[in-house]
């Protein structure tokens, strides 16, 4: 049986992918794993490789709302409707009229912080819900958006705390750090996660920073289902007209970077958070009617990057899917998991005691052979600390 190594060495020389970088750390100091792959065809990856994040910055963003939390600017459960004037005027998408115009009721729920950091708050995204995007049409909602209020000016799908849909809220939890501060995210980010944890190759804006953009891999695209991913050099699919940070979708990072912030999370140093509040992030946060969207999605997982199998245990902790039981072959309880649109992912076990960050750059998102690979990694980390 191939190895990790050689799995992964197979399917970037077979062009599956056009490179991978893994990094993996324990609590103990016992597993500090990194390695590249690269295609000799394709841009050179390595550790110094910038990728765009996508949904990898969810998790950045909720920390950021969590200190803002601490400092005792909002609480987790508050009305964010007074901090964010986009949210307070949004009622309840309940259908068009023969003309095409939205049918919206007034909502009798408040949001709340803790409903937009778990995807409960009723928002949706547009390029999952046809209906967002006909709603976005007749309003003539600019396309690329350079703003939040641009982007997402759009009706909620169900009653706040009521629901789950894989969403942009965390977007707009990060223009409420902004509002709630009087800085930018970017900024607001470099003080309190970036500086203190060293992530000196972390930003939403890589074409202010020459170096950061110098290292940057272009997306590779799977247009042939059985022959290689094509790099498309140049490609700016999450960063054209952007003139704001877009904390759900916006950051790019190196692999070493991010796991910083995993591995801090993991050891509880209160480098960024308190430990009482790191503690939340592994709790399940749902309501029950939220828990069962969240679970109906993870039954049908074809957008889902990683491994989900059917043991009907997650949950959405505070800043990924929360596992949820014990049915897990090696994943403990209270696992946080997540991904990015071109097939990266991270995991963080404290139960394990083991962290581990997955980098490539491919779309379309959940590809069958990079899926695979990111089983097998996560597989590797948990033999190498003798935990499976």
């Amino acid at each position: 049986m191939a190895t990790f190594e050689e799995q992964v060495t197979s399917a970037v020389e077979r062009g599956f992918a056009p490179g991978v970088v893994v990094i993996a750390k324990d609590k103990e100091g016992k597993v500090d794993y990194s390695k590249a792959f690269s295609r000799k065809d394709a841009t050179p990856y390595n550790e110094d490789t910038v990728m765009s994040l996508a949904s990898m910055s969810k998790l950045v963003t909720t920390v950021a709302a969590l200190q803002v939390v601490e400092r005792g600017l909002i609480t987790l459960d508050e009305d964010v409707s007074p901090f964010l004037p986009l949210l307070a005027k949004q009622g309840i998408l309940t259908g068009f009229a023969d003309n095409g115009e939205p049918i919206i009721r007034e909502r009798r729920n408040p949001i709340t912080l803790r409903q937009l950091l778990t995807h409960s708050a009723g928002l949706g995204y547009d390029f999952i819900h046809e209906e967002l995007a006909k709603v976005g049409a007749w309003k003539k909602l600019p396309k690329p958006a350079a703003t939040i209020d641009e982007a997402f000016d759009l009706p909620l799908l169900y009653e706040p705390g009521e629901g789950y849909q894989y969403s942009a809220s965390i977007d707009l939890a990060g223009k409420l750090v902004e509002n709630l501060t009087g800085k930018s995210l970017e900024d607001f980010m470099r003080q309190n996660i970036f500086e203190p944890l060293g992530m000196n190759s972390t930003t939403f804006f890589p074409a202010n920073h020459p170096d950061i953009e110098a290292r940057r891999v272009p997306t590779a695209y799977r247009e042939d289902p059985v022959g290689p991913v094509v790099e498309k050099p140049g490609d700016t699919w999450l960063t054209e007209g952007k003139k704001e940070a877009f904390g759900g979708q916006g950051l790019f990072s190196t692999m070493p970077d991010y796991v910083k912030l995993l591995h801090s999370l993991l050891v509880d140093d209160e480098r960024v958070l308190k430990k009482e509040t790191t503690a939340l992030m592994f709790k399940p946060q749902l309501s029950p009617k939220s828990k069962e969207a969240l679970l109906e999605m993870t039954r049908n997982p074809a957008f889902l990057i990683g491994d989900f199998p059917q043991t009907n245990e997650y949950d959405w902790g505070l800043g990924g899917i929360l596992i949820d039981g014990d049915k897990h072959n090696y994943r403990g309880r209270g696992t946080l998991i997540w991904g990015g649109a071109a097939n990266l992912f991270w995991f963080l076990d404290r139960e394990a005691g083991v962290c581990g960050v997955f980098g490539t750059q491919v779309l379309p998102p959940a590809d069958d052979r990079i899926k695979g690979l990111i089983k097998a990694f996560e597989e590797e980390v948990y033999k190498k600390a003798g935990k499976l």
